[in-house]
């Protein structure tokens, strides 16, 4: 039977791993070459090691197996992040068409899917599969989307894995609980050499780990309320931030013609930028928004009904509010810069 103790020592034994192994995998990175060289759409003055996915990697599992054991769904885990490990480094290396990313996303997400891994609220085999494919490869690219700012994704990995183990507490669900406190430790551990100026990436190779791990966390939470639909919306809420920045570069990109998966500066921390804030506090008002959601959460969560399902439609519209604002000072941006050229 877990305790808490054992939650809090997977959480702090990660945070240690983390920050202890980063440096070693710092110098592997530089070894093998596997570096982030500047160009003339990167602020950093010399190449920087892509290999920071590892460090989570190793720090997620390892506290883990100290206090339990390896079953059907941690193995599930543990296969399909390697999975995506692997195929971030040899997209860091290498290079690879968005096409086969998503291959290897929804190979990983099956295999979860067949160990056990599934949205439970669909009774239909193949409707649950479609599901929870979607939700896993949404979450993955959204975290992937994500990793634009030094700090960011790692720091809203940690933040959003926090939420997740306290909402697993507040409903009695440690094995979930240890889950999500081993990866926000691994994150903060790993954010100490991310946050600005960063001295290691976690590449797509962690970004996506990341984002594949938090997305199984949140299926495999029985967030019971009253109501299906706010139990539904308690993830959505803690990944609120990642699921409203990919759908507005979607937005985006789609109505100014361009392919989704090609990159740009039309991110809501580079809105934040343009706005005048500085990268580290554009970070850190978007770590203040995802603390606010995870509260928001657990305010949900542990409110009468008739208090957290007002709450939950706030949490939610203010995102959107948000995202509209944003795309009109974007189009305020654009409008100003053609008329400039102009004249």
């Amino acid at each position: 039977m877990l305790t808490i103790q054992d939650i809090i020592g997977v959480f702090i034994l990660g945070a240690i791993i983390s920050y202890s192994f980063t440096p070693l995998v710092r110098h592997i990175a530089f070894k093998i070459k596997l570096l982030d060289h500047p160009n003339i759409n990167k602020s950093h003055a010399h190449p920087i090691p892509l290999l920071g996915g590892l460090s989570i990697y190793m720090a997620f599992f390892l506290p883990i197996i100290f206090v339990y054991r390896f079953d059907a769904a941690l193995v599930s885990i543990l296969i399909g992040g390697t999975v995506l490990l692997l195929l971030g480094i040899i997209d860091d290396k290498l290079g690879m068409m968005p096409s086969m990313k998503l291959t290897g996303q929804l190979l990983a997400a099956l295999i979860v899917y067949k160990m056990g891994i599934r949205v439970i609220t669909c009774e239909d085999y193949y409707l649950s599969m479609f599901f929870t494919c979607f939700w896993i490869i949404g979450i993955t690219n959204a975290f992937n989307l994500l990793d634009n700012l030094n700090g960011l994704s790692s720091g809203i990995g940690g933040i959003a894995s926090l939420f997740f183990g306290i909402l697993a507490i507040c409903t009695g669900q440690r094995y979930v609980a240890m889950l999500a406190f081993s990866l926000a430790g691994a994150c903060f551990g790993f954010l100490k050499h991310n946050f600005p100026k960063a001295k290691i990436f976690m590449g797509d190779s962690g970004s996506m780990f990341l984002g594949f791990t938090l997305s199984c966390i949140a299926i495999l939470g029985s967030w019971e309320t009253d109501k299906i639909s706010i139990s539904l919306a308690l993830p959505i809420i803690v990944l609120g931030y990642p699921i409203f920045d990919t759908a507005l570069v979607t937005f985006l990109r789609i109505r100014e013609g361009r392919s989704i998966f090609q990159g740009g500066r039309d991110h809501s921390s580079h809105m934040l930028a343009s706005l005048g804030f500085k990268k580290t506090r554009a970070v850190l008002l978007i770590y203040l928004i995802c603390a606010c959601l995870g509260l928001s959460a657990v305010f949900v969560l542990c409110l009468p009904i008739k208090y957290g399902a007002p709450l939950a439609i706030v949490a939610i519209l203010s995102m959107i509010i948000f995202g509209l604002y944003l795309t009109a000072v974007r189009s305020r941006s654009a409008k100003l810069k053609r008329t400039k050229n102009n004249d």
